[in-house]
């Protein structure tokens, strides 16, 4: 999302559909590779092969969910990829769903990172504007690093179950 609307808040002529879905089919493609990774080494654990088996049959149509979910949240995704490609789950499903969610979200960042460049556009020169789109990208990467949002998650999920 970051780098979608980064790329959109540089250049705002280009559509922002298009960016999301470049950033989205980029970053599917690199996850695929992590995927496929995991999936030689499962094929390499010869005594777990049927336990691994067997846990991708119990994925079923799951897998592509939580492909799609971790694609399109911030939660750390190699838990849901590497486990997917350990059991060999279906390859194309998997880079379908992962597109899907990486899509949503990559095109939602382009399309606010478009709006911020065309409400900025007047106030800042073209320098600022890569030196403002920078410095917010890095603000926003420092605090999807160093924000625990499972532990915000779980205050918010207490807080509305108390109320």
């Amino acid at each position: 999302m970051v780098l979608a609307g980064a790329a959109a808040f540089l250049l705002p002529a280009m559509n922002p559909l298009l960016v999301g879905l470049s950033v989205a089919l980029a970053a599917s493609v690199a996850k695929t590779g992590h995927y496929y990774v995991a999936s030689y080494l499962g094929s390499k654990a010869r005594n777990k092969t049927e336990k691994l088996e067997s846990y991708g049959r119990r994925l079923g149509r799951w897998g592509a969910l939580a492909a799609f979910v971790a694609a399109a949240t911030p939660i750390p995704d190699d838990p849901i990829v590497i486990p997917l490609g350990l059991t060999r789950y279906s390859p194309i499903k998997f880079f379908v769903a992962y597109f899907l969610g990486k899509s949503l979200i990559s095109a939602a960042g382009a399309y606010l990172g478009q709006r911020a460049a065309l409400t900025f556009e007047n106030l800042l020169s073209a320098n600022e504007h890569i030196l403002f789109s920078a410095v917010l990208s890095t603000v926003l990467v420092v605090v999807l690093v160093k924000v625990d949002l499972s532990a915000i998650a779980i205050k918010l999920g207490r807080a509305v179950r108390k109320s």
